[in-house]
């Protein structure tokens, strides 16, 4: 039955085979039966989640003008993925490597709870794999049922956390010593100790984004310094793991640090950036960040 033209959008993944030969093949099948495509994300290299695999996942999110009802598109996927080389779809929760997989996330402002069929999809707002690419094709698309935008969503499930002493566990100390060489080749592995001495201090704040899997992927650390003239906050040592910059991670970040240095009470909310550091550069002016005619002096 035909619906009326509407946007569908959904997710592709695989983790065994020629990854993105099987999406661009999927992408390509799904525009001659259900619709023309028209947006379709890079792909993202991603750890298999709900499950223990050496194979990593490529995803991506792609966008469709269809007039199909929600129950043809899905079993026009489902026969796609059966043309690409997958037996068995994941059930009772239980996720296996997968040659191809697609899900629908949202048709037009469409919700439906049927057996087999869901929409909007009801764990999209919880993955990371999910949002991501979608944030990057249709950021503003408002999901049916939460009133909140992709994101919104996005925005929410990246929102950086603050470190505690109590709180350091041995993952959590190797992913931070994982970045800090990103930051400087001269940077020593912080031990236990030094990292609670520093998280202790009462003018020091350290933030973290983490994945899905609670490992930190960008990381900052906030610094006020109270004067005459004011509180001033610092924003220092901004780094984002190599694998997983342009997905929103430094922005997030420094979004959510500046909220806390006004929450805080600083007067002012500065940073220091080299001019190589074009991208950073580019992020910072972005985010209201105005660089100013000053020289720094260092001293080590």
């Amino acid at each position: 039955m035909q619906t009326g033209n509407r946007l569908l959008y959904v997710s592709l993944g695989a983790n065994t085979g020629r990854r993105e030969e099987s999406i661009g093949r999927a992408v390509a099948m799904m525009e001659e039966e259900i619709g023309k495509c028209t947006a379709c994300s890079r792909l993202y290299e991603t750890e298999p989640q709900g499950f223990a695999s050496p194979n990593k996942f490529l995803n991506a999110a792609a966008a469709f003008s269809t007039v199909l009802s929600a129950s043809e598109i899905l079993k026009i996927t489902q026969d796609i993925e059966r043309r690409l080389g997958r037996t068995a779809k994941s059930t009772g929760g239980h996720y296996a490597d997968r040659p191809i997989d697609i899900d629908l996330l949202m048709l037009g402002d469409e919700v439906c709870d049927e057996p087999g069929l869901r929409l909007p999809h009801p764990l999209m707002g919880e993955r990371l794999f999910v949002l991501e690419p979608l944030c990057e094709i249709a950021p503003q698309a408002v999901v049916p049922t939460t009133g909140k935008t992709v994101r919104e969503l996005l925005v929410a499930l990246q929102r950086p956390a603050i470190i505690r002493a109590e709180s350091v566990t041995e993952p959590l100390l190797a992913g931070i010593n994982r970045l800090l060489p990103q930051l400087s080749s001269s940077a020593a592995p912080l031990t236990p100790d030094s990292l609670a001495r520093l998280l202790r201090r009462e003018d020091t704040y350290i933030y973290i984004v983490p994945d899905a899997h609670g490992t930190p992927q960008a990381m900052a650390t906030l610094s006020l310094c109270a004067s005459p003239t004011g509180t001033k906050a610092w924003i220092e040592d901004v780094v984002t793991e190599r694998t997983m910059r342009d997905r929103g991670y430094g922005r997030a970040l420094i979004d959510h640090l500046c909220a806390e240095a006004r929450r805080m009470g600083a007067k002012s909310i500065n940073l220091t950036s080299r001019p190589e550091r074009e991208a950073a550069n580019r992020l910072y002016r972005s985010l209201g960040f105005e660089q100013r005619d000053t020289n720094v002096y260092r001293r080590k």
